[in-house]
């Protein structure tokens, strides 16, 4: 089977860290490598990743970003490179602080084993029974209000796009991923519409899976602010002009 490569962008995360998750599911996956992105951290973010690396050569990586230049960027980077040193099948990113645990990444292979046409998995929180997917209420109604005018925006059926547990097919990911992201809060929609744009709607509809997920939660320490949902609004007037550019 070929490697799955997940990224991790990493920015100021020494106090959050979960090493001996990442090392305890690298363990139990020989199939899933890790490249963690340093985005310029002021911490001891780098100091922690590259010992954790060292230990780990083959199936770790470390980008060091000397700047920090934001998520979105982050991504990229580690995409760019998971795909230039590995032949995957897919690159996917995960958030640092294992909101979405690890544990629950063989759920989205063992769906795209299932469905092999399949080019964009993305964790999706919604609240439902069986299920432990614990959010601050107003992260939870303005997450709701950013899926739904992506919807609109994106014209498919979307019901969370800031989840940060995706996995992208190896071939989509190199198009999709070429050039900067002109979003930062929003990038996933923006990365969204490349692929819609790349796809084809039709395709797209066919190719993209929300996979409900059975845990997640809000980890104590998040970046995210309420004043960052204004530059979310101006983000999608960026994706939005871009878009139309394109077309």
């Amino acid at each position: 089977m070929q490697k799955t490569v997940i990224v991790v962008p990493c920015y100021n995360e020494a106090k959050r860290l979960k090493t001996a998750e990442f090392a305890d599911f690298l363990e139990k996956h020989p199939d899933v490598d890790l490249c963690f992105v340093n985005d310029g951290s002021s911490d001891d973010t780098s100091k922690i990743l590259l010992a954790f690396a060292q230990e780990r050569a083959v199936r770790v990586d470390v980008v060091e970003m000397k700047q920090n230049e934001g998520k979105a960027s982050a991504v990229r980077h580690g995409v760019l490179h998971a795909l230039k040193k590995n032949s995957c099948r897919y690159v996917g990113y995960w958030d640092a602080d294992l909101a979405t645990p690890l544990s629950l990444l063989p759920d989205f292979l063992g769906v795209a084993e299932k469905k092999p046409g399949l080019l964009i998995i993305m964790g999706s929180r919604i609240n439902r029974m069986g299920a432990a997917i614990h959010r601050q209420w107003h992260r939870h109604y303005l997450g709701r209000l950013f899926g739904t005018v992506a919807s609109i925006f994106l014209k498919i059926p979307v019901y969370d796009t800031q989840c940060g547990a995706k996995l992208v097919e190896a071939g989509l990911a190199r198009k999709i991923f070429a050039e900067p992201f002109h979003a930062e809060w929003l990038f996933d929609v923006e990365m969204l519409a490349r692929a819609i744009n790349e796809l084809g709607r039709p395709v797209a509809m066919g190719s993209i899976f929300e996979i409900p997920l059975d845990r997640w939660e809000d980890v104590s320490g998040s970046k995210l602010k309420a004043w960052h949902y204004l530059l979310a609004v101006i983000d999608l007037a960026k994706i939005w002009r871009h878009n139309k550019n394109k077309r």
